[in-house]
């Protein structure tokens, strides 16, 4: 889940990180590009710190939601997460 630009509502990215989908699962990761970073329903602007939050998910159920972590700044040149 990403924070919105409202800074308060946190909304799914689930078709780029769907924890259906074989590959996100095998690799571990999932990527969302900022050009969907910067639309509806996350409205980022440029500079705007990207907040997020897990749940895994296995055959007995969700886990916990994980505080938002923050590592990425949308930038017009990007950076590398740390």
């Amino acid at each position: 889940m990403i924070r919105q630009s409202d800074l308060l509502t946190y909304s799914e990215a689930k078709v780029d990180c769907d924890g259906t989908d074989y590959d996100i699962v095998a690799n571990l990761e999932c990527f969302v590009p900022i050009s969907k970073l910067t639309v509806e329903p996350f409205s980022l602007g440029w500079g705007s710190s990207i907040y997020a939050k897990i749940i895994a998910t296995n055959l007995i159920g969700n886990s916990l939601i994980s505080d938002a972590g923050n590592g990425a700044v949308i930038l017009t040149n990007p950076d590398a997460p740390y």
